[in-house]
């Protein structure tokens, strides 16, 4: 009798387990699923996706016109490539313009947004000018970016550095101690040496990068240049060295750069009367024509920094 009632109370819970799970199931029919998924999705996206936090500080003086162009041009190309990859990092753009004292603009700041058609508008007010002497204002561009800009608490920091100039001396801004700053704050700032910057100019930017864990890296500028024989040549250009393609290089190959394409194959130094005809040819062309416009890779040398960080973060591309 005993072990009958203790088989029948053993149903009854059973019966009872089965109601609760069936109740369970009709709670989380097609309908309702609809309500709760999207929002359980969400919080996971939220909780999985890396955020980076990206700020260029552009010396926007008169000779840098050919760098600031293609970043403005392709601001989105850089964040659609970086969004490319799973998960999909939360990218947020800031921008420093520094110039010089005495210009009439020598700094200017817009904070870290998300809204690219914002950063978009601020970049196409952004036009090369002023300067002067040789020197600029480096070191108001770096703090503004690294004590003033609206850093995210969880992000990675990263400042990417474009100048063709040495840092001017102002007693206001300690150098050493912006690099200090920025290292302690695991801000990492990459410098991009463009054409024209020294010696004293490279080992600045150098420096920066080393003692930051960022990058350093020159700029290829690449242009065309037809032969007497028909065929068109690519003359590289790099932190002052020549390379010459002996054919026409693809728009993807310009923008692994010259040292890239040299350990490739596909480049070589220039021989001295090689250079003498690519300075020729950077004046004009044949006939006397304008001379076809040298492009650089500045927004692959960005995209793919910053895909490297996110990449270490877990992001695969």
């Amino acid at each position: 009798m005993v072990v009958v009632m203790v088989q029948s109370r053993m149903r009854w819970v059973r019966r009872l387990m089965v109601g609760v799970a069936m109740a369970a199931l009709a709670a989380t029919s097609p309908a309702n699923a609809q309500r709760i998924r999207p929002i359980v999705d969400a919080q996971q996206q939220h909780g999985s996706r890396p955020h980076i936090d990206v700020v260029f500080v552009l010396d926007a003086t008169g000779s840098m016109g050919d760098e600031i162009e293609p970043v403005k041009q392709h601001i989105w190309n850089i964040a659609n490539q970086i969004a490319a990859g799973n998960p999909r990092p939360e990218l947020r753009v800031g921008l420093v313009v520094y110039r010089d004292r005495g210009d009439a603009e020598p700094t200017r700041m817009v904070a870290l947004t998300g809204d690219l058609d914002r950063m978009h508008s601020a970049l196409m007010g952004v036009t090369a000018q002023g300067g002067g002497d040789y020197p600029e204002d480096v070191d108001a561009g770096l703090a503004l970016a690294l004590h003033e800009m609206n850093w995210g608490e969880r992000s990675a920091r990263m400042v990417f550095l474009v100048g063709d100039a040495p840092a001017q001396r102002y007693p206001e801004h300690d150098h050493n101690g912006l690099v200090r700053y920025a290292a302690d704050h695991q801000i990492e700032v990459s410098t991009i040496e463009c054409s024209g910057l020294d010696a004293r100019g490279r080992s600045e930017f150098a420096a920066i990068a080393r003692h930051t864990h960022g990058m350093m890296t020159a700029l290829t500028y690449a242009q065309d240049q037809q032969m007497a024989d028909g065929r068109t040549q690519t003359i590289l250009r790099q932190g002052g060295q020549v390379f010459v393609s002996d054919r026409r290089l693809t728009e993807e190959e310009r923008n692994e750069g010259a040292d890239v394409l040299s350990r490739r194959g596909l480049a070589r130094p220039a021989r001295a009367a090689e250079v003498a005809m690519a300075e020729g040819a950077g004046r004009s062309g044949r006939g006397g024509a304008p001379a076809p416009a040298a492009t650089n890779n500045i927004t692959s040398v960005i995209t793919r920094r910053v895909q490297s960080r996110a990449s270490a973060m877990g992001v695969a591309y």
